[in-house]
């Protein structure tokens, strides 16, 4: 909590102090370059997040070799895939005119488009190869341990850029001092973790399994394909309103979106935990823990999620000029789009923690492909024709039909036959289980 409390406070340190520096344009640049780059947050290919299922399943087994098989196959694979992304990218950057692609017009924005996206590319490929200490703390539950250095890197990097517009840094410096931090703080994790810490969890090279990693790549695949599609349909909104209505609305759109997103953010903060702790449930047997935690997180994440975005709507304009001034001025229909989603968005993310935590791919890459195409599509006609206000609109609209309803017909179902197999299961719990699932489908 507190790492995501720091985080957040530098987020709303950072936005005005570089609204103000930076001007429109140029802060509508360094927000689109941010989605771009949260749009390849699938470049690990899955890989990431099927190291995490793997070591919550092992852990849950007390299998500490197969944990450790789990961590040297994946910082293998992960290694490979991080330098592949940054050489691929260093192969395209120069044949490029970034100016053109983030229509971007004044001179000293067209002259650091490049530059910019250069610096976030790399700190990103990076952040991919270290991305596994991450992955191995919140499968063995111990995902405090990321949140305490992720804390260290927020604050690193908002002392970074404080210092940077006192010395009246470019974009790119800037965007140096807040994506580098948090990668030296990864860095300076998996030293102590594997390290000091847990020694006995330290990677090594004749660990690495050829079974291992086949295991995780399928994994890995269903996650990447999953990750695609929500990727573009979460992440494409700021891309989307650039390159069709120029990079200066962005800005209109983006202060409003992070403010709102604060929601979400706070509610994943509770959340995210849980992913690896249903697989380790779902190993050893434990459905009744699962049942009752899937109910409970839905329950307060929808009354909290309810009371947050309702409170930042009635306050949002007085909030939006203190944070920023009088720059801009969103529309209401724009704001109350944003907090409907907000509490869409925080529901969908709890039903997600189980169905990834109990390996349910396939059925969220066919909801999220659905999801994907109508929601992308559907922004890229209205904006045309109602201008930011369509965005959230379109996502609310696509997530209510494409989503929400198949996920309230097939979670009781997937619950039951995780149920039915589990190796805890009695006979009285098989005879009066599928009218308990039943029942919390009607709640539903």
């Amino acid at each position: 909590m507190l790492a995501r409390l720091v985080q957040i406070g530098s987020s709303l340190v950072t936005v005005p102090l570089t609204l103000k520096y930076l001007g429109n344009e140029r802060f509508g640049l360094w927000m689109t370059i941010s989605s771009v780059l949260a749009m390849a947050a699938f470049a690990d290919f899955g890989v990431g997040n099927g190291v995490m299922n793997s070591v919550a399943t092992a852990f849950g087994r007390d299998d500490i070799l197969g944990i450790r098989k789990a961590i040297s196959s994946g910082m293998a694979v992960l290694s490979v895939i991080a330098a592949s992304t940054l050489t691929f990218f260093l192969m395209v950057y120069p044949f490029v005119n970034w100016a053109h692609v983030f229509r971007v017009t004044s001179p000293q924005a067209m002259a650091e488009a490049g530059p910019a996206l250069l610096v976030f590319a790399s700190c990103f490929a990076l952040n991919i190869a270290l991305d596994v200490v991450q992955r191995v703390q919140l499968g063995i539950q111990q995902g405090y341990r990321y949140g305490l250095w992720q804390m260290c890197g927020s604050m690193t990097g908002l002392l970074a850029v404080l210092l940077g517009v006192q010395m009246h840094a470019s974009l790119p410096e800037l965007v140096a001092a807040l994506a580098g931090a948090p990668v030296v703080s990864t860095l300076l994790n998996a030293v102590h973790f594997f390290g000091f810490s847990r020694p006995d969890l330290r990677p090594a090279h004749d660990l690495v399994s050829r079974e291992t990693i086949s295991q995780i790549a399928r994994l890995g695949a269903l996650f990447f394909v999953l990750q695609v599609v929500v990727s573009f349909a979460y992440s494409a909104d700021n891309f989307i309103i650039a390159h069709t209505l120029g990079a200066v609305n962005v800005t209109e759109y983006a202060i409003p979106q992070r403010m709102f997103a604060l929601v979400s953010m706070m509610s994943g903060m509770l959340l995210t935990p849980l992913w690896p702790a249903y697989g380790e449930a779902i190993s050893r047997g434990d459905m009744g823990w699962v049942r009752r935690t899937l109910r409970r997180s839905l329950t307060l994440v929808l009354g909290a999620s309810i009371g947050s975005a309702v409170i930042l709507l009635l306050l949002s304009h007085q909030l939006i000029y203190w944070w920023v001034g009088s720059r801009i001025q969103p529309p209401f229909a724009l704001l109350l789009g944003m907090a409907i989603w907000s509490i869409m968005d925080c529901c969908g993310n709890a039903i997600a923690m189980f169905l990834n935590g109990a390996s349910v791919i396939k059925f969220q890459i066919i909801v999220a492909l659905m999801f994907g195409v109508g929601c992308v599509a559907s922004k890229l006609i209205f904006v045309r024709y109602f201008g930011l206000v369509a965005v959230p609109w379109s996502t609310i609209i696509s997530y209510g039909l494409l989503n929400m309803l198949p996920c309230l017909f097939f979670v009781p179902k997937a619950m039951r036959g995780l149920e039915l197999k589990s190796p805890a299961l009695s006979i009285v719990e098989a005879i009066t289980f599928p009218l308990a699932a039943l029942h919390e489908g009607e709640e539903a």
